[in-house]
């Protein structure tokens, strides 16, 4: 599985979008050497999927320096309603 984001910053309008990572650790790593903390609103991190496009893993905060997982956002409602799937 590799996984990206699209990181939401609170001063700018649109996003910014990270190289595919193996894994969500890997994916906290980069973000924390590449983005300033105080900036970041959210993070919308993407799960890639062999010939389909990458669906939604799940919406996240940026807190204390680690990814934290906001489970009042529901991925699976976007997921469909972005493209028209539901989470495999």
């Amino acid at each position: 599985m590799m996984y990206a984001a699209q990181v939401h910053a609170s001063d700018a309008e649109g996003f910014w979008l990270t190289p595919n990572c193996p894994s969500i650790k890997h994916l906290e790593a980069y973000l924390t050497k590449a983005f300033d903390p105080d900036v970041v609103d959210q993070i919308v991190v993407l799960k890639a999927r062999k010939y389909k496009l990458p669906q939604i893993h799940g919406f996240y905060d940026w807190v204390d320096g680690r990814l934290k997982l906001d489970r009042n956002k529901p991925i699976g409602v976007h997921n469909a309603i972005f493209f028209g799937e539901t989470n495999d």
